[in-house]
């Protein structure tokens, strides 16, 4: 119990300041709202609060998972095809695409394979 709680106090830190890095590059292209962070924000909550509840006992473990899952879906439509991704895509050079991709494709397939790296 303990280190699952450890475990999401640091996905609570570093989850949500990686969505601000998203916020922050579309800020620097100068197309940035604040929807986009609180859009990202809410989609970090959605993602890690169910999983926590559900590992602690507090929620049904596949309910707590489908949570989960919709709140990372919620974040890779941002970043991919939202408000997010369209501002990285039309506004912004070479190095910041090449930044965001780089990004939005550990979001993608880092978040996907975690589960199987920390079961090993």
């Amino acid at each position: 119990a303990c280190a699952q709680f450890h475990r999401y106090i640091d996905w609570l830190l570093t989850v949500p300041l990686l969505m601000i890095e998203f916020y922050l590059i579309s800020r620097a292209i100068g197309v940035a709202s604040g929807g986009i962070f609180w859009r990202l924000l809410i989609g970090t909550l959605v993602m890690l609060i169910p999983g926590y509840m559900a590992e602690a006992g507090y929620l049904n473990i596949t309910v707590g998972f489908v949570i989960g899952m919709a709140g990372w879906f919620y974040i890779l439509y941002e970043i991919f095809l939202g408000e997010a991704g369209k501002a990285a895509e039309a506004s912004a050079s070479a190095a910041v695409k090449y930044a965001y991709n780089a990004m939005r494709w550990i979001v993608t397939v880092g978040w996907a394979i975690y589960p199987s790296l920390r079961a090993s």
